[in-house]
């Protein structure tokens, strides 16, 4: 069975830097055999805020086997909140290196 994981990391703030942080991990990710959420490639038919944003993510999450953390999440309040739902929901949790 294929691992389906999410990809958890800082958006806000660094809008133009984040796509390629995530796209990267995604494909990392698919390299070694998981099925992969990126959230900034969810179709986001809603009204942009921040919490539109979150309930659309959150969703997602759950129904992930695992969450990957970029190195930068913990300067994201979003991505707090989905380690943390992760965490109560038993996800298997995966920490980018830092470098």
């Amino acid at each position: 069975m294929v691992t389906k994981i999410y990809i958890s990391g800082k958006i806000s703030g660094i809008e133009n830097e984040a796509p390629e942080l995530f796209t990267k991990a995604e494909m990392e990710l698919q390299a070694k055999g998981f099925e992969v959420i990126n959230p900034m490639a969810l179709s986001h038919n809603h009204d942009k805020s921040w919490h539109s944003y979150m309930k659309e993510d959150v969703r997602a999450l759950c129904e992930c086997d695992a969450i990957y953390m970029l190195s930068n999440w913990t300067d994201s309040k979003g991505a707090i909140i989905e380690h943390t739902i992760a965490i109560y929901l038993g996800l298997k949790v995966q920490y980018e290196a830092m470098s």
